[in-house]
């Protein structure tokens, strides 16, 4: 889910090995740069700060770029030996707070599990879409009282074995980068087809104009529900951002168009990407703060932030918030 490009894509199975191992060693690097600041926990502590690539039969991965206090979508990747997705696995979470003199427990409960299969719309070779393989995410909904050290125990239960119970620690921060669950939602004027040709601010195939016809802005004005999803289909280093637009904003946008408001944020300027000058974000997703893409945001009709989804997610997480605003 990084900002990193690839100067070249590779082919066939080998390729899409490639890529998982690429994808995968920037998960493990974001893990370890949020476990290792600040001041370091008792070795007495059965939470060590990295697990090592390779060095568990199957190996947690926090897939989100940050945690703050309050409301988290906590995602979680299970990597196997190879370094390659383990998917439909049953997952239980426990949640510690580290922060004193001993570990304390307070919250747990099952993982569900966020299927994906993975593409990119590739202009090089007539817009096609290029499958790349499955992936999946284990999602929680945690509440973090207090900032600093946090740990999780993951227990995963695969093919009816129920493995080895592994802990890990990691940071949680007073806020979040990006908005946080009730913070008002950034009023970004992004360009429309009002400003530009389609094809200049969507790398979608085929085209959605229909959600790229008003600005932020004027939607908040309107004082309806809000989706918008700021994804990069044919240049998303994680190739879920396709996948998001197709299986979530879509079948949401035929369900719900006539009572909310869809909006697609292409997060680089198209222009720069295709001609290989430079990754320039657009004004709005700095005004967002977002550190990676795909994500998708619920506004309500207050103009506050309802939900918010990092990577993969489902139709129903997010329409389940939509649901809850218009019941509201």
């Amino acid at each position: 889910m990084g900002m990193m490009r690839k100067g070249v894509i590779l082919a066939g199975r080998q390729a899409t090995r490639a890529w998982v191992v690429c994808m995968v060693f920037g998960l493990i690097a974001l893990v370890a740069t949020a476990a290792c600041g600040g001041s370091s926990q008792p070795s007495s502590k059965p939470f060590p700060t990295v697990i090592p690539l390779g060095g568990c039969e199957v190996c947690p991965v926090i897939t989100n770029s940050s945690l703050a206090v309050g409301e988290n979508r906590f995602s979680l990747g299970l990597l196997d030996e190879e370094v390659s997705p383990v998917l439909g696995a049953q997952v239980q979470l426990r949640f510690f707070d580290l922060n004193g003199d001993e570990p304390l427990l307070k919250s747990e409960g099952p993982a569900q599990f966020i299927p994906m299969e993975l593409f990119f719309i590739d202009e090089q070779a007539g817009k096609e879409r290029r499958f790349v393989g499955e992936n999946g995410v284990y999602v929680s909904q945690v509440n973090f009282d207090v900032p600093g050290r946090w740990g999780v125990e993951v227990n995963v239960t695969l093919d009816d074995r129920r493995l080895d119970p592994l802990r890990f620690q990691f940071d949680v921060h007073e806020e979040s980068a990006e908005p946080g669950i009730g913070d008002p939602a950034p009023a970004s004027r992004q360009l429309t087809v009002a400003d530009a040709d389609i094809s200049e601010i969507d790398s979608s195939f085929p085209l959605r104009p229909h959600m790229h016809d008003i600005t932020i802005t004027d939607a908040l004005a309107r004082g309806q529900p809000i989706v918008v999803a700021f994804a990069t289909p044919a240049f998303c280093e994680s190739r879920t951002c396709g996948p998001v637009m197709d299986t979530v904003m879509d079948p949401l946008y035929e369900k719900y168009k006539d009572q909310a408001i869809f909006i697609h944020v292409e997060p680089y300027k198209l222009k720069e990407l295709r001609e290989g000058i430079a990754l320039a974000p657009v004004e709005a997703l700095q005004e967002w703060n977002l550190q990676t893409e795909p994500w998708v945001f619920v506004i309500d009709k207050e103009g506050k932030i309802a939900g918010k989804f990092e990577g993969i997610v489902s139709m129903d997480e997010v329409e389940s918030v939509l649901q809850r605003i218009l019941e509201g």
